[in-house]
This record gives C-alpha cells, sequence and structure tokens, in this order.
C-alpha cells in the first residue's frame, strides 16, 4: 500500500510539472484585439503537420501611439520566418507570474478552479504600462503557459 501511494505521488508531481513541448514551423503573426484596450494580442502562427497552432502573447499597448512593443517571446526573442522552432511550455497558474508584471491574464481572466492554468477571459480595461517580460507568458487554446527554452538558439534575433 505505502509503495503504491509513493508511486500515485511521484506520478501527481510529474503530472503537475510536465513540461510539454511545441515543435512548428513558424509561417508568420497577426495582432488581434484584446478584451482590454491597454492590451494587444501578438498571434504567432506555427504550422505543426497539416495544423495551425496559435501561440498568443499578451503584450501591452498604448493606445495613444501608433507603434507595438513587440520584444518578441521568451527573453527578446524575434522568430525567423519558415524556420522550424521547438519551445519547451510549463503550464502555470497566473499566481507564478510575478506580481510586478503587469498582466493581461491577472486582470481580464478567470481561471478554472479545479486546473488554474484554464481561463475564460473577461473584459475589463485598465490603464497601459509596460513592466516585465511579457514574452515568457503565452496562452494556447485558453490553457497559461510559461516557454522555458526556445531552439534553436541561433535562429532568434535577440534584441
Amino acid at each position: 500500500m505505502r509503495t503504491l501511494l509513493t508511486i500515485s505521488f511521484l506520478l501527481f508531481l510529474l503530472y503537475c510539472n510536465a513540461q510539454q513541448k511545441l515543435i512548428g514551423n513558424y509561417i508568420g503573426h497577426n495582432y488581434k484585439t484584446t478584451k482590454n484596450r491597454s492590451f494587444i494580442n501578438n498571434q504567432l502562427l506555427f504550422l505543426s503537420g497539416t495544423d495551425t497552432l496559435h501561440l498568443n502573447v499578451k503584450v501591452p499597448f498604448d493606445t495613444k501611439g501608433t507603434e507595438i512593443n513587440n520584444f518578441g517571446i521568451y527573453y527578446n526573442c524575434h522568430l525567423k520566418k519558415d524556420s522550424l522552432y521547438t519551445m519547451d511550455l510549463k503550464k502555470i497558474c497566473p499566481n507564478d507570474i510575478p506580481k510586478i508584471h503587469n498582466t493581461y491574464y491577472r486582470t481580464n481572466t478567470i481561471f478554472d478552479k479545479e486546473d488554474c492554468s484554464k481561463f475564460i477571459e473577461i473584459e475589463k480595461d485598465t490603464n497601459y504600462e509596460y513592466k516585465g517580460n511579457y514574452g515568457m507568458y503565452v496562452d494556447i487554446e485558453n490553457v497559461l503557459y510559461q516557454i522555458t527554452g526556445v531552439s534553436p538558439d541561433a535562429e532568434c534575433f535577440l534584441h
């Protein structure tokens, strides 16, 4: 019985901390509106087999200006179009994002009580602020992830 409990606990830890991989050919990006006038969605598009995967990066947007602050993903990494990338992703909860960051996920989402990485977007406007590293935190089909690695590094354009 004790062995069964130990194995169950270890499987639970592996499930909770499981890294996921996104492997796809980067084909470009689109800017989309969000439910907050001070954020814009930089939707990165990847082709994986015959499926198109949408990786969403919510970044602050100053409605008074015309320029979008696009510092890329991860640690200011800009992807090269028509290149194959592998991204390591970790499912996270909004509390895993440092509070100092002004994040869309804290202001414009309601998270599932059973799985805190799943969310529903809500409308709520906030004032524009650019604080933090927004490219680390992404969502795919309304599930929150942290990017923990991008390869190949050589094809990223660091700014």
